[in-house]
This record gives C-alpha cells, structure tokens and sequence, in this order.
C-alpha cells in the first residue's frame, strides 16, 4: 500500500458506499471525515441512519461509523473504532449493537450489546450483583453486557451485520446482494489474514513450511511484540 490516510479513507468509503449500494434498496452517501486535531479519519452516511424497510415498510435503522488512522508503520490502514447498530423506528433506541474498540480496556474489544432482556438472565444477573455489585452494576439491562466475539483480528465485518439483518431480521434486499457480501466477505478475511501474519510471523512461517513452502527469517522476530493483539478478549 502506498498513500496518505486522506487516499486510504476516500477509498474505504468508496468500498462502504458500493457494498451498501448492493446489499439494500434505496439512497445513501458514505463520506470520510478529518477527526478533528488527531490523524484520524471517520467513515460513515451523511444521513445519520440508513432506512431499513421491511415489505416497503420503513421499520428500523442501520446506524453505521468507522475510526481510521495508519498502523504502528505507517504503512497500513488500521480499523481502530466500529459501530453498527440496529434501531427500532418506533423510539430510536438501539435493538442490537456490534461495537469495536482498538483501545478498549474494561470490555472485549470487540463484542455485541443486545437491548433485550429475559427473566432467567436477569436472576442470575441479580444474584451475581447482590455477590459483587462493582463487577455486576446493572443487573437488570441485559444491554450493559459486551458479549466477545472474536477480538481485534477476527471480529465480525460490515458484510456479516449486513447478511445478518437481510437473512436473519427479514430487511428488503436488492438483487444480488449474496455476491456483494461474500466478495466483501472475503476481501475483509484476506486483510485480516494479512494483518494476524503480521502478528503472528512465526506461526505463519511454521505453516507454510508445513505445506511445502520455503520461509527464510530475515531479521530476529520478537514474539512479544505480537502477544498483546492475540492475548486481548
């Protein structure tokens, strides 16, 4: 790769743009923004929703951001904030959220946020809160737990949120939005494939020769310096 984070960020709104364009009807316009004061780049609609219609019915939201700034090198794009969110029409308050935090410290940096709630749950949730009310603080908003899903390098992407509401919630499609999510799919496992080789140098090494290849170390590998991305919940 080779550009400013301005060159990478109009193309990754680009790529936003065309991938919602084929998986649901109707018009919107993905832009990158300057955050203020810090390299950082913020994707997302210039509409503060995208309508999700149900039959032709205007019956949820699709709220959707991305943080972008470059790696440690400076070479590569780096994802460091996403929000998805699924919102009900009739009060605008979320029925599920998909969050991602590079930095985040007290929660799975990646996880799911369901605003639903369930007697049962809510009985261990007390239970647990009468135990340890500091670590348990909500024992009654199902929604105040991050549900982990797989960490920085293999979390959910934009096309699994999007297979989910079109194949799972029933939302109105456009035709052919299978092949948008799966290219999309697979365009976002092969970067992040890249990215944990990156991290995992010589694991990927010790696979490859496994299956025939010939890996020469050219330079000393750390694996400490790996270890934080793959230890992370």
């Amino acid at each position: 790769m080779s550009g400013s984070l301005e060159e990478y960020s109009v193309r990754f709104a680009a790529d936003i743009q065309e991938t919602l364009d084929g998986v649901l009807p109707g018009k919107r316009r993905v832009v990158p923004t300057r955050f203020q004061g810090e390299e950082r780049y913020i994707v997302r609609t210039a509409e503060k929703n995208v309508a999700l219609h149900v039959g032709g019915e205007h019956l949820a939201d699709l709220y959707l951001s991305f943080g972008l700034s470059l790696d440690r090198s400076g070479d590569y794009l780096k994802t460091v904030r996403t929000d998805f969110a699924l919102k009900s029409v009739l009060d605008n308050t979320p029925l599920a959220r998909l969050d991602y935090r590079a930095d985040m410290n007290t929660a799975p940096v990646t996880h799911w946020n369901i605003h639903a709630e369930r007697g049962a749950f809510s009985h261990l949730l007390a239970r647990a809160h009468a135990v340890d009310p500091e670590r348990v603080g909500r024992p009654h908003a199902l929604s105040s737990l991050h549900f982990p899903v797989g960490g920085e390098r293999f979390r959910p992407c934009l096309e699994d949120f999007l297979q989910f509401l079109v194949q799972e919630c029933g939302v109105d499609s456009v035709e052919g939005w299978v092949d948008v999510v799966n290219r999309g799919r697979q365009a976002w496992r092969r970067r992040q494939l890249r990215s944990t080789v990156r991290d995992a140098q010589e694991e990927a090494a010790d696979v490859l020769r496994r299956l025939g290849w010939s890996v020469e170390r050219t330079e000393r590998v750390d694996p400490e310096e790996y270890r934080p991305t793959l230890e992370r919940w």
